[in-house]
């Protein structure tokens, strides 16, 4: 076993709130009754307790984005775990986030701050403030037909000895790999044993504090308790995370049936028989862990049918109207008038400048685009100027593209559509389209437009 002090990442589990129910989820998202929610205050402590820690500080669920105080925890999160590598924050609009999630996002060395996430609702809505603050993003929205190992299977019921035991557990690839955790009832030396904590009501973990992750194996005590009823150390079955189908033993089927999973009532699980169990028809994880998709890649963590992160609405503003653009299937039409300057509009604007663009085009292209939400984009009339004032960007500029919830327009209940709309924008996030209407950063083009983008900023 290995001392939370010699892992790469320790996770804070802010929620087991999640839209998935993944098969064998090592947090068992889907068997919660009632999912929590971690509070400021004992995140807090969570944060300060990891602030000396060399590794990465995990910021995890559930899917984390769900929770309520999302902004909230990060804020306080990024001001106390400063991060230590400069990275290039996303800017460009992209047609694959994919593929820019792989190029950008998956490099977990040297970096102190890491967001574990499935995508979705949450994150769209938090996109500028996740972007600002992870360099490091661990993505998988589930869409892919990865295996995950079954976990609920007790050693006993498969006749494993106790002397055969103690050397599996020590050498479990969960724990001598991956990470200890912090959930809202304390600190533990493995994330599976903490969610186990969690589902049956445990006594919780360790006291929240400066050093709690000195601790060594022989000092892990009473947590030990939970692996008795975890089969990662052992040779089982595995199940693709996508078809939601939990593989559990007799009795873990009653201990779930106690605390009224959910997922049971779903009847998403199937019952796995001990009296046939031979360790040889299974693959283990001695000394590494399996690849999660050893055929397809990391690149399927991210399906290329997600379009979770793509504009929903576009309010196109032109000849004193506005006139909001539902992004559907078949059409982007021109539904009704409303004020974009409405808190019941909370997505994105456009302000066409220019007779020749065309809005309904440039909405269609929209709909599978990724943009930061943080960001200003135009389309400047000149292709080579690169120093553009915030009046020229409004004056001169074919059209103008931003998202209400800018943290830029933060508080802002009226918005003038001249220098001072730009003028709210750092001048970091001021992005210039170089391409009509979108530009594809995948592109070679792209790429290059990005070595321009940086050395445009050291002008500044």
């Amino acid at each position: 076993m290995k001392s939370p002090a010699e892992m790469n990442t320790i996770q804070i589990e802010v929620t087991n709130a999640c839209p998935h129910w993944c098969s064998n989820c090592t947090r068992f998202c889907g068997h919660y009754k009632k999912p929590s929610f971690m509070n400021l205050e004992i995140f807090k402590k969570a944060v300060d307790s990891l602030v000396d820690f060399p590794g990465m500080v995990g910021f995890m669920g559930g899917e984390p984005t769900l929770h309520p105080q999302f902004r909230e925890l990060v804020k306080y999160y990024s001001e106390k775990i400063p991060e230590k590598i400069k990275y290039p924050v996303f800017k460009q609009p992209v047609k694959s986030f994919s593929i820019y999630r792989n190029h950008n996002l998956g490099r977990m060395t040297g970096f102190k701050r890491g967001l574990w996430t499935s995508l979705g609702g949450g994150y769209y809505k938090n996109f500028e403030q996740i972007q600002d603050v992870f360099g490091f993003q661990c993505i998988n929205d589930h869409q892919n037909n990865g295996l995950h190992q079954a976990l609920l299977i007790t050693r006993k019921e498969l006749g494993i000895s106790d002397d055969e035991w103690i050397k599996l557990r020590d050498n479990c690839w969960i724990q001598n790999m991956w990470s200890a955790s912090i959930t809202p009832k304390g600190a533990f030396f493995c994330e599976v044993a903490a969610a186990f904590d969690m589902l049956f009501d445990g006594p919780g973990g360790w006291p929240i504090e400066p050093g709690w992750w000195k601790r060594k194996p022989e000092d892990f005590g009473d947590q030990l308790q939970w692996c008795e009823l975890c089969s990662a150390p052992l040779r089982v079955p595995r199940i693709e995370a996508n078809r939601k189908t939990d593989v559990i033993s007799p009795v873990m089927l009653k201990k779930l049936q106690a605390v009224a999973s959910p997922k049971l009532k779903k009847q998403r699980y199937v019952v796995f028989n001990p009296a046939t169990y031979q360790a040889t028809q299974y693959t283990g994880n001695e000394g590494v862990s399996d690849w999660y998709l050893p055929d397809e890649g990391q690149t399927k963590r991210v399906s290329d049918t997600n379009r979770s992160l793509c504009p929903k609405e576009v309010a196109v503003y032109f000849h004193e109207k506005y006139a909001p653009i539902t992004l559907s299937d078949d059409a982007a039409g021109i539904l009704s008038i409303a004020d974009f300057n409405s808190l019941a509009f909370n997505d994105w604007v456009l302000v066409v400048n220019d007779p020749e663009t065309r809005p309904a085009e440039l909405c269609r292209r929209l709909r599978d685009c990724v943009l930061n939400p943080g960001c200003l984009y135009y389309r400047s009339r000149s292709f080579f100027s690169y120093r553009i004032s915030a009046s020229q960007i409004a004056r001169d500029s074919r059209f103008i593209l931003f998202n209400r919830r800018a943290m830029a327009l933060t508080g802002l209940c009226n918005i003038r559509l001249d220098k001072t709309l730009v003028e709210h924008w750092d001048k970091s996030k001021r992005i210039r389209l170089s391409i009509y209407p979108l530009l594809s950063q995948n592109s070679l083009f792209g790429k290059l437009l990005d070595v321009w983008q940086v050395y445009k900023e050291k002008l500044r």
